[in-house]
């Protein structure tokens, strides 16, 4: 993900090493703000609430759905995009870990491949929930755990393959001050990794945007059709109730929270970014802010889905019970 690697070397990158003109830009003090002390609520939110998410979808009643399965990649994907987010907040403390040989490479890698795999598994989740309230009559063949299996898996070799390129072109060399820094090697890795970067662009930020607002837009016109359908057809609750009998079906309201979340706080972020790269207009300092306040937003999706699961699912509020019960009954 590009962005954040810009953000982590380049304007707001050195915030504890100010100027006194500097300190005094509002620029700064709201950079400040957000990259010393919001930064650390995301993630410190966002990594118990992924994991204890994980630990619930991995129990009975929710493991046996295919949807699951790209959850729980979602939520891994978030934990890896999050401990990147959590060198970067270490880098604004004056704990340069990401500029050490190894640590760099492997932190730039693990944010382009986490960025990617977490918006794609959205966008299969979104593609079962469509299969699931448009086509229920498919869902048996479509919507199996051996098949979010093989995708999940071949979603992850794929960003491994495409992504291992960004670690090649990265390197640690020392600037004019002697300090360690986490770059780009020059020519050839300089013109792969633009033509990387617009590949990121492209797959993770304009395609999966808009493939997620088509089927939405889908699932909304095809409830309403069915609210209508329902209102004046006889027979209606018979039918109604054996759609709810398809575990899938039962799920959607939660599936349909994710996906919609993902769209509200990556929009903004998203068409920001791909104004400035068509245009290739010279940031301001202004517009960098912006930016950055933007870029916060999307930050929030990694860190906000147990939120969304404790306030859409019943069975996972059920599932939460059952297990606060069980460690006091063992107590």
């Amino acid at each position: 993900m590009e962005m954040q690697n810009q953000t982590s070397n380049g304007t707001f990158g050195s915030l504890d090493h100010d100027t006194p003109n500097v300190s005094l830009h509002w620029t700064y003090t709201v950079a400040k703000i957000l990259m010393k002390y919001v930064l650390p609520v995301i993630i410190i939110t966002g990594l118990p609430g992924n994991v204890v998410s994980i630990l619930v979808f991995l129990t009975r009643d929710l493991r046996r759905l295919s949807s699951s399965v790209y959850v729980l990649a979602v939520l891994m994907s978030d934990i890896g995009f999050l401990i990147n987010l959590l060198f970067l907040w270490l880098e604004v403390l004056g704990i340069r870990v990401n500029h050490e040989e190894g640590a760099c490479q492997f932190l730039v890698f693990l944010s382009y491949a986490c960025s990617f795999l977490s918006v794609w598994y959205t966008v299969c989740i979104t593609i079962e929930n469509y299969i699931a309230i448009c086509h229920p009559t498919k869902v048996n063949v479509f919507c199996t755990r051996s098949r979010a299996l093989i995708v999940v898996t071949l979603l992850a070799c794929g960003s491994l393959v495409v992504y291992i390129t960004s670690a090649a072109a990265t390197e640690v060399r020392a600037d004019k001050t002697g300090q360690r820094m986490c770059e780009r090697k020059g020519e050839p890795f300089m013109s792969v990794m633009k033509a990387l970067s617009i590949f990121d662009s492209v797959v993770t930020l304009l395609l999966p945007l808009v493939c997620v607002t088509i089927m939405l837009v889908a699932i909304v016109l095809s409830i309403i059709n069915t609210y209508r359908w329902r209102r004046s057809s006889p027979g209606s609750q018979k039918r109604r109730a054996e759609l709810m009998d398809i575990p899938q079906v039962r799920v959607a309201k939660m599936l349909f929270a994710l996906s919609l979340s993902y769209v509200i706080m990556n929009l903004p972020s998203h068409v920001s970014r791909l104004y400035y790269m068509i245009n290739d207009m010279i940031h301001t300092m202004g517009g960098s802010l912006v930016q950055l306040v933007l870029l916060f937003g999307s930050y929030l999706y990694y860190a906000v889905k147990f939120i969304l699961f404790l306030t859409f699912s019943k069975n996972f509020r059920r599932s939460i019970r059952e297990t606060c019960i069980d460690s006091t009954g063992n107590g």
